[in-house]
């Protein structure tokens, strides 16, 4: 298939796969779903659904999957289809994925603001404190230096003067530019938006930006020409 919503989801699957790779962990794919049973980073699934349907042998290799992990874990339900509470898992939030058509990129560097790509282990530790201070908490590293060798994968810096105020991440499938980790560190927050929507635009030129929303930044999202291709949400599972 490939609809928007199923673009978007193999945009996701290739980020994960980025992500995981560095953390040494890998996955795959069965009955249209794709899971991992390492621990995982933070803010990372341990499933995650491809298609929509069927439902049956998801859940079944699901119900195998709670029985072997004894500690808290996520499913991605990518299409929101999967009842998981007989399973014992809780809805942690529901999103909508977002898509804006190729165009041109909006303006990015102006007088005092310059965007400028992660290219150094330095320069990483500093947006990843930054991204952390900036509402993603963790104790535990997300982003390790080898991401930065991949060709398909992009980190931005937003910088005011030499103090980093925002950033972003991209990662470039077949089909799509995937646009997340977005966070602002001042109170200029749609600038900051419209210019990582520009660096991000023009790192996967020529192809849509995908990722996905919820709450006022999905509002955002639709200001800036994304539209809600279809829902998606993360369930998670804690023994405690």
């Amino acid at each position: 298939m490939s609809g928007p919503a199923e673009i978007c989801v193999r945009n996701s699957l290739h980020w994960y796969e980025a992500i995981f790779r560095t953390h040494g962990l890998s996955g795959s794919a069965t009955d249209g779903l794709w899971v991992s049973d390492g621990e995982v980073p933070p803010y990372y699934s341990n499933a995650m659904t491809l298609v929509p349907s069927p439902v049956e042998p998801q859940m079944a290799r699901l119900a195998g999957l709670r029985s072997t992990l004894d500690r808290t874990w996520a499913v991605k339900d990518s299409f929101a289809t999967l009842d998981l509470a007989p399973l014992g898992f809780k809805t942690l939030f529901d999103a909508e994925w977002i898509w804006r058509d190729p165009s041109p990129p909006p303006r990015t560097d102006t007088d005092d603001l310059a965007w400028r790509q992660v290219t150094t282990a330095s320069v990483l530790d500093e947006w990843e404190r930054a991204w952390r201070d900036n509402g993603s908490p963790t104790d535990r590293p997300v982003f390790i230096a080898e991401l930065l060798s991949d060709p398909t994968i992009g980190l931005f810096g937003a910088y005011r003067g030499e103090s980093l105020v925002g950033g972003c991440a991209a990662n470039v499938s077949s089909e799509a530019v995937g646009f997340s980790n977005y966070f602002a560190a001042d109170r200029d927050v749609d600038r900051l938006a419209a210019g990582a929507l520009g660096v991000v635009s023009r790192f996967g030129f020529g192809l849509p930006v995908v990722g996905y929303e919820a709450g006022d930044a999905l509002e955002r999202a639709k200001r800036f020409g994304f539209r809600p291709v279809g829902p998606l949400r993360v369930s998670l599972f804690d023994p405690s």
